[in-house]
């Protein structure tokens, strides 16, 4: 570990905290309204569950390359408006049709392909932001704070989640997701004008697709970075939504409890982005995030063994230690590896990444724990030892191994 440089303690703009606190409040909706839809589809076995998580990546990842683009383009909080106002319509007139109809398998469809599409355009966008509001070499830590900010809400937006559930279903959760996404809409009007469009409006819209993809699978660091990315996220992203809501009802525990294992994976997720955001990133970062890895993989194995609400808790926050230890050090290095005028292209090539795992493995995973000779403990064990080889594999390449943040 490296002492905090000069550019570790330097300031980070005042307006990066603005927008830090219109995404925290969005992420906040965002939680309470995922548990509740992953929550309700888990109730129609996992199956179902997979193939409503299915639907929501789909249009998501037809789409994406269009979404950075398009944020490169016209400038991301710009997109950013846009996408954030067809949420707050589409949350708040969720709230009268779930109280009319339920929540029938129908209308979670409607809802998972109507999310994807706008999650298509919005994602690239938002996760640009901190590239486009700080210097390069203060990236680790603005990406850290907004872990350490993510995790306080992801506590709060699961407990939130799973109250709301007990309390009356999709229908409330949709309505305070509404009232986020307001918050989100003044912030993103205050921010007007603090980050100019910075692609180029001179090419076609294909030639922009097709440069942004080159920029990210030109240059090996960032080629090995999203492959490693890629195969870990079709392990480890469906856990929120997916795996842990299972997980609680195979030990027959009720909404709250699993809203509160989702809660606790992310305490581990925040103590290391609280050490970055503190001393800055490691020295050598590539090789540490593929250690997290290994950590994440101890976590799942003691989800598939242990019985006792304690000890699952245990293990849940040490998977998100690994996890945070993964995903803080990669994004970094990855943001840092291409240019800024290519920040939401590489964004939406890496949600595109993300976004396909998802379509191949939440089914898959669903489909696993419905076996009853595997159940949703022998798919923890399975993602366990597959992602310690994942780990392994990756820190025999040189190019991870000895990654620089800048």
């Amino acid at each position: 570990m490296t002492p905090p440089t000069d550019s570790d303690t330097q300031r980070i703009p005042g307006r990066f905290w603005v927008w830090l606190f219109g995404a925290a409040v969005s992420l906040l909706g965002d939680l309470t309204m995922a548990f509740a839809i992953g929550w309700s589809a888990t109730r129609h076995g996992g199956s179902v569950a997979g193939l409503i998580l299915l639907l929501a990546a789909a249009p998501r990842a037809v789409l994406l390359l269009i979404g950075g683009a398009i944020g490169d383009r016209y400038g991301a909080p710009r997109v950013l408006l846009v996408s954030c106002t067809a949420m707050f319509l589409v949350t708040a007139a969720l709230v009268p049709t779930t109280r009319a109809v339920g929540e029938p398998v129908w209308l979670l469809v409607i809802l998972a392909l109507v999310v994807g599409v706008i999650d298509a355009f919005f994602l690239p966008s938002s996760r640009s932001m901190p590239r486009l509001l700080v210097p390069p070499e203060q990236v680790p830590r603005a990406l850290a704070s907004f872990q350490v900010t993510g995790v306080v809400f992801a506590v709060s937006g699961t407990a939130v989640g799973g109250v709301l559930v007990n309390w009356a279903g999709l229908s409330a959760a949709a309505a305070f997701d509404a009232i986020t996404f307001g918050v989100m809409i003044v912030v993103l009007y205050l921010l007007r004008g603090t980050t100019a469009p910075h692609g180029s409006r001179t090419t076609t819209m294909f030639r922009s697709i097709v440069d942004g993809v080159r920029a990210a699978f030109g240059r090996p660091l960032t080629r090995a970075l999203l492959i490693t990315m890629t195969v870990a996220a079709g392990l480890l992203m469906p856990m929120d939504a997916l795996l842990l809501p299972l997980l609680a009802r195979h030990h027959h525990w009720d909404a709250k409890t699993a809203a509160l294992l989702i809660a606790t994976r992310s305490i581990g997720v925040g103590v290391v982005s609280i050490r970055i955001l503190m001393r800055g990133a490691f020295q050598r970062p590539g090789m540490v995030a593929m250690l997290g890895l290994l950590v994440a993989a101890v976590g799942f194995i003691g989800l598939s063994q242990v019985t006792p609400l304690p000890l699952t808790i245990a293990s849940a926050v040490l998977s998100g230690v690994g996890v945070g230890t993964f995903t803080g050090h990669v994004l970094p290095l990855l943001m840092n590896s291409v240019e800024r005028e290519y920040q939401s292209r590489l964004q939406s090539v890496i949600v595109l990444c993300q976004s396909l795992a998802l379509v191949v493995m939440n089914p898959v995973l669903g489909s696993l724990a419905d076996v009853q000779s595997i159940q949703i403990t022998g798919v923890c064990l399975g993602i366990g030892v597959a992602i310690a080889l994942i780990g392994l594999v990756a820190l025999s390449r040189p190019v991870l191994r000895n990654a620089r943040v800048a």
